[in-house]
């Protein structure tokens, strides 16, 4: 049995939750959890649970409580979790079924002076098992405050202690916009505005890192009447002297750290035998390049994951770059993605030599954040900074979603990949089959410039094996038969649909994963399906167009989008392509009419 107070309160028995329903079994719980294994007295519960204005009839509630809570957590009738003692009640936990105690410990292995890169593993299984604020539901009790800011307290210093690490590791790109978002959250706490600055200062942006040392002080001054503390204005006054000891450590590993990377190919073995050949031709000193071309939710960033462990395996340096949507119009973003953890991670003499002479118009893009060569001169110049990476060590470049790529990393690409004979580089790229991309014509010219493969649904052999994954036992052959129906055998659905079933649960990833991929597909792409869900077998054309609301070319764009995507089929009746996902739309749909109609609104009114 498992307990968890870092977010709502919670039980679990063999990984399933345990309904603790009533308020009054769940604050009798979290008082108890509260002291964790030790006896908490009959006064003291009474005082607590009623705040200090109990009832006549409190013991006798109480035990009411108890007794309800017993029946919950412990089916059987001999207690062994809620036990009875001469002056009170105990639940008998231990450090490890109760999720704080399990956090806290994580933490405290965390050594990031030892081994950044473990310690930084650490400290992530750590955060993720925060659920949102300590005994969030109890946050008003007056017999929880202490120990819930307490919590906090720990989950803000690790938070920070994992920022740092990311800086230790030479990673400051990833952790910029972490550490924005944190000194915007927490902008009282100097270590934020401390380590936001010297990653800026690392990312060759001595400006932002100076600009960011001001608001620190004007958020000090404005909110306590305080200048910043001694180890805010050394770092200024260091940035201001471009003092040696703020660049990034020398012996920091490359971005992604040398932890081993599971390899799970699931059933595309020969899929990972492409890829493998694409290393060996690096490894020989002949580049190679690779599409990983697949329907979202096939599959691709395990498969590229995988890719990756087995070049680590083979002792090849490896850039990870992932494409966003959101930074699509952000000049050599990807570009910069790739080059900037290695050369960061390079000691200052090698990086220097190695950004000279006609790497220049290059260094300027990729390392000082500014663009002083023209287009070609930048493009030649980041040929030859995989050149010389490459030579010191064979080179893979991993990136992921290539449809969201900025024009400018994309007319790199198709530079690289016609210079990639005699260089030991290989390149393996995902494209989400059916995303629409700002620069249609660019992308499809640099793809069909690399051989592909094509990831489809998932071979059964490898389905069982996912649903065993995720349940922990053998499946039924006609349960798998099921969830590959519900699912087409799309990958991500099938481990979310079994993980939601296992866990009699919401399928909540598969709607927030839906919602992504109708935002992305534009206007429109919401209500249509929302119209061939509701609809079903009566999903003609001219009768979703009317519910949705879309008509003549609008509706047939939308419609032409959606089922390159592979969300539709088209056909009459038109039809979701998997039905757990015709599930999923329903019942959102249901929740939010019954909202509308709560707060006197018609269902599917704007």
């Amino acid at each position: 049995m498992n307990f968890g107070v870092l977010g709502t309160v919670e039980a679990h028995r063999d990984g399933k939750p345990i309904d603790v329903g009533s308020p009054s079994s769940r604050a009798l719980l979290a008082r108890l959890l509260l002291s964790r294994g030790r006896v908490v007295p009959l006064d003291r519960l009474i005082e607590d649970l009623w705040e200090g204005e109990p009832p006549r009839q409190a013991l006798a509630s109480l035990r009411t409580f108890v007794c309800r809570l017993r029946r919950d957590l412990e089916p059987e009738d001999r207690p062994t979790v809620l036990l009875t003692e001469p002056r009170g009640y105990r639940l008998d936990v231990s450090a490890e079924q109760l999720d704080a105690d399990a956090f806290e410990e994580l933490v405290r292995r965390a050594d990031p002076q030892r081994d950044p890169a473990g310690a930084l593993e650490l400290l992530d299984r750590a955060l993720e098992l925060w659920r949102g604020p300590a005994y969030a539901e109890f946050a008003h009790s007056t017999w929880v405050q202490v120990e819930a800011a307490r919590l906090e307290e720990l989950r803000l210093a690790a938070v920070e202690r994992r920022l740092a690490t990311l800086l230790t590791l030479g990673r400051h790109g990833h952790a910029i916009p972490d550490l924005e978002a944190f000194t915007r959250t927490h902008p009282m706490r100097e270590e934020g505005w401390w380590l936001l600055a010297l990653a800026l200062y690392r990312s060759a942006r001595q400006a932002d890192a100076l600009s960011v040392l001001r608001r620190a002080r004007g958020h000090l001054a404005e909110e306590l009447g305080l200048d910043p503390g001694p180890a805010l204005r050394q770092l200024e006054a260091d940035i201001l002297a471009q003092a040696p000891g703020l660049g990034v450590p020398s012996s920091a590993p490359s971005r992604e750290p040398a932890a081993p990377v599971r390899i799970r190919c699931l059933g595309r073995d020969h899929l990972l035998d492409c890829a493998s050949d694409v290393l060996g031709a690096a490894e020989s000193g002949d580049g190679g390049a690779l599409l990983v071309a697949g329907e979202p939710g096939t599959g691709r960033t395990q498969l590229l994951r995988s890719v990756e462990a087995l070049a680590r395996v083979r002792g090849l340096q490896v850039a990870w770059a992932a494409s966003c949507r959101l930074e699509s119009g952000y000049a050599f973003g990807v570009a910069r993605q790739v080059f900037e953890p290695l050369l960061a991670a390079l000691p200052d003499e090698e990086r220097a030599r190695l950004l000279e002479g006609v790497t220049l118009p290059a260094a300027d893009v990729i390392w000082r954040n500014r663009r002083t060569g023209d287009l070609s001169e930048v493009l030649h110049g980041l040929h030859w900074v995989t050149v010389r990476l490459a030579r010191r060590v064979p080179l893979l470049v991993v990136l992921d979603d290539v449809q969201w790529c900025d024009p400018e990393s994309l007319r790199w690409l198709a530079y690289t990949l016609r210079r990639l004979r005699g260089v030991p580089v290989a390149l393996v790229v995902s494209r989400a089959v059916g995303v629409p991309s700002d620069w249609p014509d660019m992308l499809d010219t640099m793809c069909s410039m690399m051989p592909a493969v094509r990831l489809g649904a998932l071979p059964r052999q490898a389905a069982t094996a996912l649903v065993m994954e995720q349940t922990g036992v053998e499946p039924d052959a006609a349960f798998v038969s099921r969830c590959v129906a519900a699912t087409g055998g799309n990958a991500f659905l099938l481990a979310e649909h079994v993980r939601s079933l296992h866990s009699d649960g919401r399928p909540e990833r598969i709607g927030r994963w839906v919602s992504g991929l109708l935002r992305v597909a534009g206007p429109g792409a919401a209500e249509l399906v929302r119209a061939v869900a509701v609809l079903g077998e009566e999903a003609t054309p001219d009768a979703v167009a009317g519910m949705a609301g879309l008509s003549g070319d609008r509706f047939a764009g939308v419609l032409s989008v959606l089922v390159r995507m592979g969300l539709l089929r088209d056909g009459t009746p038109l039809r979701l392509a998997h039905p757990v996902v015709r599930r999923t739309i329903l019942d959102e749909a249901l929740i939010a009419s019954q909202g509308a109609v709560h707060i006197g609104r018609t269902p599917f009114q704007p």
